[in-house]
C-alpha cells in the first residue's frame, strides 16, 4: 500500500523541474507547499480540461531556467502538474493522467 492509498488528502501530482523528467510527487495540497516547490508565489494555467500547471507567478521576471513550453506558452522554473475539481480545489492526477502528462513532458531525446 502506498502513500496515496493510505491517505485519501494526499494528491498525486506531477513535479517538473528544468532539464529533469518529471516524477510523481504526493503534496498534502497547502500553498506553502506548493510555493515552496516553485520557489514562490503560486500561479496556475489550464493545460487541459480539468489539468492544470502551478507555476511561480514571476518565473519569467526571475529569470528562472526555462523549462516546458505547453501549447505555445514558455513555463520558467519548477511546475506542478494536478487535476482541479469543477469549483476549482486541486485534486488528484488520476493514475493515468499521470502517466500521460509524464509521457507528454518527457524530455525530447
Amino acid at each position: 500500500m502506498n502513500e496515496f492509498t493510505e491517505n485519501p488528502y494526499i494528491i498525486r501530482s506531477l513535479y517538473i523541474l528544468p532539464d529533469e523528467e518529471p516524477v510523481v510527487k504526493y503534496l498534502n495540497g497547502t500553498e506553502a507547499q506548493m510555493e515552496e516547490l516553485v520557489h514562490g508565489k503560486i500561479a496556475s494555467a489550464g493545460i487541459e480540461e480539468g489539468v492544470c500547471v502551478i507555476h511561480n507567478a514571476l518565473s519569467e521576471l526571475l529569470k528562472m531556467t526555462e523549462n516546458r513550453v505547453i501549447d505555445g506558452t514558455q513555463f520558467y522554473g519548477p511546475m506542478i502538474v494536478v487535476s482541479f475539481d469543477n469549483v476549482g480545489n486541486i485534486i488528484s492526477l488520476t493514475e493515468d493522467d499521470a502517466e500521460y502528462f509524464a509521457e507528454q513532458f518527457a524530455l525530447k531525446k
